[in-house]
Formats: structure tokens, C-alpha cells, sequence
């Protein structure tokens, strides 16, 4: 008696046993039928497919999808698909433009087939693509701490900024020069790239001619103590010489520098009592050392410039001019 109830209880725990695999399987069936997608959206802010695109064979842009799957996911769809790359956290796939199904696989949970996108992909723009995966049953194992140590190596590459070769321009100004002694006229002529030089040459114009002799800015000839008389007439003699350096600052606008020589002279005529003729105001005659500094500006084919010139830190000019500029026209 006892036998055959011990048999009864072997059958049934058989039987249960057989029922709670059977229970476990039909589990892991419904299981892997639960992965589903989540979520679609178009990412604007993202330039990933427009930096770097892809082509297919039609030598068109691809669309970007960004699957946030692990990546031992498979992917499909009609119209083929052009690249995979599997990131960190996601996974990218290039698919052609104008797809519209998607069929995602797992070789765990099956298969979801032709996911239909919200509309057609379009060329450059990127996607995300959320799947909604299903929780596994935790095993319980024994652990050990692992630390691993990841070295990221970012490489960057230094790209030279190219300056851009500047076209040779030819400069040509006539100049007015305003000074104490009146106006003097003059022409400016640069040649230049980046940097090159320039000439500028003016004059008054006018000439003193022969002179008697010399005397102050009071009027006296040296070694008398009686002061000659005057006519009131004078003449007046300004012409400067410079040459230098020009370059090309920003937007058509150049700076430029140089030296030279120039002359301011002044002479004062003499009453046919005091002896006529005329002397040279030495006081008010400088000459020597020159030198001029100034802007030029560019406007298209029309070039203006203004600029100050010495002559040996006496007499002051300011000076203006305005003329053409011959050569090809920077891109």
C-alpha cells in the first residue's frame, strides 16, 4: 500500500515538473514577442548625416537613423541599406532616401517586421528610432568587481589657415597739399600685393629765382643793425620727394610710410631805395629731411588717400589725393 502511494507521488511530482518547463517555455515564447518600438522622431539639431554624409548608388545623401538598440540587432528594408555603424548606446543606419519600412530582427526576440516610418526619410536629415525591449528575468550569479581601464585617444588635426595671395595692384593719385606757403600739387604712384612701395612727389610750383642775400624772420641782413625796406611782395618755393613702404591692412584700406627730401623756401623783396632784389628769409626756409605718413582706401576701381608730411619737423602738410586703381579685384 505504501508502495503504490509513493509511486502516485513520483507521477504527480513528474507530471508538475513536466508542466512548470512547459509554463517556463510558453514564458520565453510570449517573451520574445514583446520588443516593440517605442518611438520615432526627426532630430533637427542634429548635423551628423549633413557633416558626414553617406551616398548610395545613386550617388544621393542618405538618411541617418539612430537605433538606441544593443547591437546584436539585425536590420532590413526594401530598399537595401546603405551603411551601419555601431556607436556607443545606439546603433547608425544610412538608409536610402524615401524609405519607409524598417523590419528589425534579434536573434532572441524574433522579429518585427516592415515598421512603417511616419513619412518617407529624406536625404541629410537624421532620426531617432526607440525600441521598447522586454525585461529579463534576473539570474542570480556570483559577481566580481572588474575595473577596466579605457584609454580614449582623441585625435585632433591642425588645419594651417592659407592666406589667400593678394592680386598686384597699381595705384595712381593726384594729390593736394595744403600748407602755409599755399598749395602744392603733386602725384602718387604705389605698387603692391600684400605689401609693397610707393612714391609721392609735389610742388607749388613756383620758384624764388635769384637772390641778393639772406636775412631774418625780423627782416635784418646779418652783420647790419639797420633794417632794410620791404615791398610787401614775396615769393614762396615747397616741393617734397618721398618714397617708402605701403601694405594692405583689412577691407581695402592700406597704410603707408616713407622719407625723402623737400624744401619750404621763403624770399622777401626790397624797395629800389634798400637796393632791390630779394632776399632769402632764412628763418623761414627749411629743407632737408622729409617724411610722410597716411592711409590710403579702396572703393572698387576708385582709391582716395590722406597723409602728413614734414619737412624736417619745421613746416607741416596735410595732403589728400584721389585717383584709380588698376588691377584685378580681390575675390
Amino acid at each position: 500500500m505504501m508502495t503504490v502511494r509513493s509511486e502516485k507521488l513520483r507521477a504527480g511530482s513528474l507530471k508538475l515538473t513536466i508542466l512548470l518547463f512547459i509554463l517556463s517555455l510558453w514564458s520565453a515564447s510570449v517573451q520574445a514577442q514583446e520588443f516593440s518600438v517605442a518611438g520615432f522622431r526627426l532630430l533637427p539639431n542634429d548635423v551628423s548625416a549633413f557633416i558626414t554624409p553617406v551616398r548610395d548608388l545613386n550617388d544621393e545623401p542618405c538618411a541617418l537613423v539612430k537605433v538606441e538598440a544593443p547591437s546584436d540587432f539585425a536590420f532590413s528594408t526594401p530598399l537595401g541599406i546603405v551603411s551601419r555603424k555601431d556607436e556607443v548606446g545606439e546603433i547608425w543606419l544610412y538608409l536610402p532616401k524615401g524609405s519607409k519600412l524598417l523590419t528589425i530582427k534579434h536573434p532572441e526576440w524574433g522579429v518585427l517586421r516592415d515598421y512603417r516610418f511616419s513619412k518617407p526619410l529624406e536625404s541629410r536629415m537624421t532620426y531617432e528610432l526607440k525600441l521598447k525591449l522586454p525585461k529579463l528575468t534576473p539570474i542570480i550569479q556570483e559577481k566580481h568587481d572588474t575595473i577596466v581601464e579605457v584609454k580614449t585617444v582623441i585625435d585632433t588635426i591642425a588645419v594651417p589657415q592659407v592666406r589667400q595671395k593678394m592680386p598686384l595692384a597699381l595705384y595712381t593719385l593726384a594729390t593736394l597739399s595744403f600748407h602755409e606757403d599755399g598749395p602744392s600739387y603733386g602725384l602718387f604712384f604705389a605698387l603692391m600685393r600684400r605689401h609693397g612701395f610707393f612714391i609721392h612727389a609735389s610742388s607749388n610750383l613756383k620758384r624764388i629765382g635769384s637772390t641778393e642775400g639772406t636775412c631774418n624772420k625780423e627782416g635784418y641782413t646779418p652783420g647790419s643793425s639797420i633794417k632794410p625796406y620791404y615791398t610787401g611782395n614775396t615769393r614762396h618755393q615747397n616741393y617734397t620727394f618721398t618714397a617708402g613702404a605701403i601694405h594692405h591692412i583689412t577691407h581695402g584700406f592700406c597704410l603707408f610710410e616713407g622719407v625723402g627730401y623737400g624744401k619750404a623756401a621763403t624770399a622777401w623783396q626790397q624797395t629800389e631805395s634798400s637796393g632791390g632784389g630779394y632776399l632769402l628769409n632764412e628763418d623761414l626756409t627749411h629743407k632737408g629731411f622729409a617724411a610722410q605718413l597716411g592711409v590710403l582706401a579702396s572703393f572698387n576701381r576708385v582709391s582716395i588717400a590722406a597723409s602728413a608730411i614734414t619737412i624736417a619737423g619745421k613746416q607741416w602738410q596735410g595732403s589728400i589725393g584721389i585717383g584709380i586703381k588698376i588691377g584685378k579685384q580681390k575675390k
